[in-house]
């Protein structure tokens, strides 16, 4: 014999409250299976799917009105299964769009704890992480150099070999000396455009600095630090290197 459930056993399954229940049944979008002899009303599966599914589509704003149209279609099973992957669709685009606050979260998260911003300090933090943003690409596009000068050294150790197979030592000379005019060349402009667009914080005082050109490039050095001497405080340490 099919399971039967009290109004109360039915409003705890499915999270709901008698009231809402009773309501959908004086609105006859849904009735009980039957009704005992003390008259009080039970329901059977059939009624549980009916009562989530109206639940489930007042959850997205429809009308009581609308879901009795629904319901009484023909091809309701088609248009609720319609408005499912719709659902599951918009679903979807939100937890992409939470994961990319999340990671912005994140972000914003360490950049607080990185650089020590206190409660006196946080009107500037949309500046702050507007410069992180900024720094990113930055590293980027010397990735994307750096790359550049790779092909352009490959293409000449290539284009030198070839020379050597053809017995031409004079022109595999000039090849390996345009090869290393450009890399050079360019290593160094992209050497001074990112020096250009950074500047340092010293972890001991705090203060934004700019270091020479020449302790830029010999420092050592870790992706977001570089082991510098603050011209403030003297300390050397490994500063944090921002977007200026």
């Amino acid at each position: 014999m099919p399971e039967k459930y009290s109004i109360g056993e039915v409003a705890k399954k499915l999270n709901m409250t008698p009231r809402a229940i009773r309501f959908y049944e004086q609105k006859n979008l849904v009735n009980p299976d039957s009704i005992g002899e003390n008259g009080y009303c039970y329901y059977g599966e059939k009624q549980l799917q009916k009562l989530e599914l109206i639940n489930y589509l007042r959850y997205l704003n429809f009308s009581i009105k609308q879901i009795k149209q629904l319901l009484s279609d023909q091809n309701s099973a088609e248009s609720i299964h319609l408005l499912i992957q719709d659902q599951i669709r918009a679903d979807e685009n939100e937890i992409a769009t939470l994961r990319q606050h999340q990671k912005q979260l994140k972000r914003l998260a360490n950049t607080v704890v990185a650089r020590k911003i206190g409660s006196d300090n946080m009107i500037g933090i949309a500046q702050i992480m507007r410069k992180e943003a900024r720094l990113t690409s930055l590293r980027r596009k010397m990735w994307l150099f750096g790359l550049g000068i790779l092909l352009i050294e490959v293409v000449g150790i290539i284009s030198a070999l070839q020379f050597k197979e053809l017995d031409n030592l004079s022109a595999m000379t000039a090849s390996i000396i345009v090869m290393l005019i450009l890399v050079f060349g360019l290593t160094a402009f992209v050497t001074k455009f990112y020096y250009n667009q950074v500047e340092y914080i010293c972890p001991n005082c705090e203060t934004k600095f700019i270091p020479s050109l020449g302790k830029f490039i010999f420092s050592p050095h870790t992706p977001k630090f570089r082991k510098l001497e603050c011209p403030n405080c003297h300390h050397k340490s490994y500063c944090l290197e921002i977007a200026r």
